[in-house]
């Protein structure tokens, strides 16, 4: 490919996966920057990339044709805003905005730029919910799946033990199962059969008021588990839980239809098949499995962002227009978490 230069503004941990997966891509070449210098210059060292203590230097300097940003969210408008102006093709990390009125006012700037702008929503690269998108979304007639029929019902899981990181289980940092493992469902819910419609919650508590994080004990105020229930496109009933108590990282989907069931999870070792009543769409009648292999997601999803610029093509998916349906459903849980406190 011809070169490519991307600049990465934020040198955290996220920086350094996305850093090593544009590395992997023949004829990228990288900058980096943060606000705290030194930070930049250990990732130049580490990673054997340039770097600038100057943000607008990325920004201005002519041959950096996207950025890639890494940065907590208060700070993404502003970037965001600022790498259209000076039109960047953009790759950020979730979320977006908090702020539903930054959202609409970054999808303003960008609905007209043949820029490419995506947000990283990891489980959209995940193989076999690519196939599940497939079968419930491209093969269709009159809004149903040509090989399951009508959805009936949905469940969206994903559960971990947490206790990694504090400021995970911190309200004031933005921790809490809704920030860290709920928008990954109702993400893949929205993608399936969005948008979504008519938002209940069904339970939010905080089980676990204490955290063991490094051999220390500290106290915790965020939320540890959430259920909610919502309506699709045809209707279909869908449940969205996570949490943070699972004792070991667990996920899956299972899906059923009028012509049978999908279930599909990122763990290889879970299952993931179609079975169906009736033979359809190439698919034989009963279970049929599903396994794709090991995939590196972040290379996959930087490789996407990339070939999307290459094309001159806009991507179709983790797009503003997700992010914005999402934090409008995140808005609405918090407004009812509100009302019912």
């Amino acid at each position: 490919m011809n070169n490519l230069k991307i600049g990465v503004i934020g040198c955290g941990k996220q920086a350094y996966k996305h850093i090593r997966s544009i590395k992997k891509i023949p004829g990228a070449d990288i900058v980096v920057h943060d606000i705290v210098p030194q930070l930049a210059h250990t990732m130049a060292k580490t990673e054997d990339v340039s770097f600038v203590d100057d943000v607008n230097e990325i920004f201005e300097d002519g041959k950096v044709e996207a950025v890639v940003i890494c940065t907590p969210t208060q700070t993404h408008f502003e970037l965001i805003i600022k790498a259209l102006k000076n039109n960047l093709h953009v790759f950020c990390e979730k979320p977006l905005s908090d702020k539903i009125n930054e959202i609409k006012d970054i999808k303003k700037a960008e609905i007209d730029t043949n820029l490419v702008m995506m947000i990283g929503y990891i489980y959209r690269f995940v193989p076999v919910f690519e196939e599940g998108y497939r079968i419930f979304t491209e093969l269709q007639a009159h809004g149903e799946s040509l090989i399951t029929g009508r959805a009936l019902n949905a469940f969206f899981r994903l559960g971990g033990r947490g206790s990694h990181q504090i400021w995970k289980h911190l309200k004031e940092d933005g921790g809490g199962a809704i920030n860290e493992m709920l928008v990954h469902m109702i993400d893949l819910a929205n993608w399936y059969f969005g948008p979504l419609r008519d938002v209940e919650i069904i339970s939010c508590c905080q089980y676990l008021h204490q955290r063991t994080i490094r051999g220390k004990t500290i106290d915790v105020d965020a939320e540890d588990y959430i259920l909610i229930k919502c309506t699709g496109k045809n209707g279909v009933e869908i449940l969205c839980q996570a949490d943070l108590i699972t004792p070991a990282f667990n996920q899956y989907v299972e899906i059923q239809c009028e012509n049978g069931s999908f279930r599909g999870s990122i763990q290889q070792d879970s299952p993931s098949y179609l079975f169906l009543n009736e033979a359809r769409g190439g698919f034989d009648q009963g279970k049929t499995n599903f396994s794709f292999g090991q995939r590196n997601l972040l290379d996959y999803q930087m490789l996407y962002f990339v070939h999307s610029i290459l094309s001159k093509t806009k991507a179709d998916k983790n797009t503003v227009a997700d992010s914005l349906q999402l934090t409008t459903i995140i808005d609405r849980i918090r407004n009812l978490l509100s009302e019912g406190s």
